[in-house]
């Protein structure tokens, strides 16, 4: 209650003594002592009322005010119950710009305090049912189909709370107010992967400033750290009142409602496109517009008018989670207006770019980089899977889609191959022996590399010796005796009787340009 509303209670019999222009103070409750510095026993934003049995002397007004006020209290309740309110603490309280009232005899603190609590009560029992209705009303609008971040950001300010939604790789969901940097989001959202209990609080250090934020993850039924939503709140919620609790609360629950709808849209439009692959193999090119008609691509033009990238990614190894890659890469691309999902752990994305072929080029190159960009955010959750991810080149109608498939698949298996925590690859990168090394089933890559290479692999374990390293040094420099041997730091004899080990344990001749490339490639296929 505000101090104004205290004073105008005419039974109590209360009056400022000083600092009546700061009436509209918030108390949050009443605190009796008379202790010279009761600062330790007090939380901040209390009426602190004293018999003022601890002034001995006019210098201890000034200690007793100060120790208080140093503690948050907002007022000061002086009882006049053994005398008069000297004019010592009537300084005091003016010099530390804090309200003093005066309480007469007839008004005991016990009184005082009482009025105190039943107005937070009836406060807090309005606000309350207040914070009810309007989680009603909001969880209706947002059930009902309701824009979630106007929604949201109404929600927040009405309930007073500064707050942001941002996906797990840092990707701005909604706000109540200006979002957050790129840098700020994608630094919370990396935090956030390698916590395991919440809400939690953390420190931005950005600007100059050090504003403290409180994270709370946005958990739905199916939802998975890697592709889960947060909630970020401005301030400590060790010192949240419990109204601001509630407060968030109402918001974690209307942002876990909008995240659960747009689960339940990406999963239905995933199991509309699920044969999505198979047409374009067969490429039954008609059927693959009507079903692209279908889930709302081309408001703007025709799918067999415009452009397309096509995403290829997996989860590695396969995730106990069910289609945890489709709904970590539906996040990746979620920016991207009529961008489509499907598959499993096995999942293909398609990503309308408008434009000439020359801009297509350009927004197919920003997609790359940003998906490069965000699947490193996520590398702190991926501590028992690697998301290898590619994705085609722009390609125009519904024709070439095949072919931006197939191009997306390779460059994915090309990310396999070449390991990390995560790893993009644009077809447009691929140049090299990498692309027919990533065409090939895993089965024969298997076959060829334990042919060509177990020999060796187990002539190294019998006799401990480093044929196979020997071998990958001698082709690193390109079959030059000297210069491998200066690498190895052997004689050249040493390495020339390694060789023809190596030559007679393969059955390669190393002379041979032939043979060496049939060795290099089994050499890659290992790493």
């Amino acid at each position: 209650m505000q101090i104004s509303e205290l004073i105008a209670v005419k039974r109590l019999h209360l009056r400022f003594l000083a600092g009546a222009e700061h009436a509209h103070r918030d108390i949050r409750w009443a605190y009796t002592t008379d202790l010279l510095e009761p600062a330790r026993y007090l939380r901040g934003g209390e009426l602190v009322l004293t018999g003022m049995m601890w002034r001995t002397r006019p210098e201890d007004s000034e200690v007793f005010v100060s120790s208080a006020v140093s503690a948050g209290a907002l007022a000061i309740g002086a009882g006049t119950a053994l005398g008069e309110v000297p004019e010592d603490l009537v300084d005091a309280c003016q010099a530390h710009d804090v309200p003093l009232v005066e309480i007469p005899p007839e008004t005991s603190f016990g009184v005082v305090t009482e009025e105190v609590l039943r107005s937070l009560t009836q406060r807090r029992f309005t606000t309350i049912a207040e914070t009810r209705d309007r989680q009603r009303r909001l969880m209706a609008e947002v059930a009902s189909g309701a824009d979630f971040p106007e929604a949201f950001a109404s929600a927040a300010r009405q309930a007073g709370v500064t707050a942001w939604v941002i996906s797990a790789c840092g990707r701005h969901v909604a706000s109540s107010g200006a979002p957050l940097s790129a840098e700020e989001r994608e630094n919370l959202a990396a935090k956030a992967l390698t916590w395991s209990a919440f809400p939690r609080t953390t420190r931005l250090h950005s600007g100059g400033e050090g504003r403290v934020m409180t994270i709370v993850p946005v958990q739905t039924k199916e939802s998975h750290p890697l592709s889960n939503w947060l909630l970020v709140c401005g301030g400590d919620h060790n010192a949240w009142s419990e109204e601001e609790h509630e407060a968030v609360a109402e918001l974690v629950s209307v942002s876990v409602l909008a995240r659960s709808r747009d689960e339940e849209r990406s999963l239905t439009t995933a199991r509309h496109l699920e044969g999505l692959p198979r047409l374009l193999a067969a490429q039954r090119f008609d059927e693959v517009t009507a079903l692209m008609r279908g889930t709302g691509d081309g408001e703007t033009a025709e799918p067999d008018e415009r452009a397309h990238v096509v995403v290829s990614a997996m989860m590695l190894p396969e995730p106990r989670v069910p289609d945890l890659a489709r709904r970590v890469i539906a996040e990746l691309v979620a920016d991207h207006p009529g961008a489509v999902v499907t598959g499993d752990n096995d999942a293909l994305a398609v990503i309308p770019v408008e434009g000439t072929e020359e801009q297509a080029r350009g927004r197919a190159e920003k997609i790359r980089a940003e998906l490069v960009h965000r699947a490193r955010v996520l590398e702190g959750g991926l501590l028992d899977y690697r998301l290898a991810v590619g994705l085609s080149s722009a390609a125009r109608g519904i024709p070439e889609l095949r072919g931006a498939a197939v191009e997306a698949r390779h460059a994915r298996r090309l990310a396999e191959l070449r390991g990390g925590r995560s790893r993009v690859i644009a077809g447009a990168e691929i140049d090299s022996h990498e692309l027919l090394l990533a065409s090939v089933p895993e089965e024969v890559q298997t076959s060829y590399r334990e042919r060509l290479l177990g020999p060796l692999v187990d002539y190294d374990r019998d006799h401990r010796s480093e044929l196979v390293d020997t071998l990958e040094q001698f082709l690193a420099h390109s079959g030059s005796w000297q210069r491998c041997a200066a690498s190895m730091h052997v004689h050249v004899n040493t390495l020339r009787y390694r060789i023809g080990r190596v030559e007679e344990l393969t059955g390669r001749d190393l002379s041979s340009l032939e043979h060496r490339v049939d060795l290099f490639l089994a050499l890659k296929l290992r790493d």
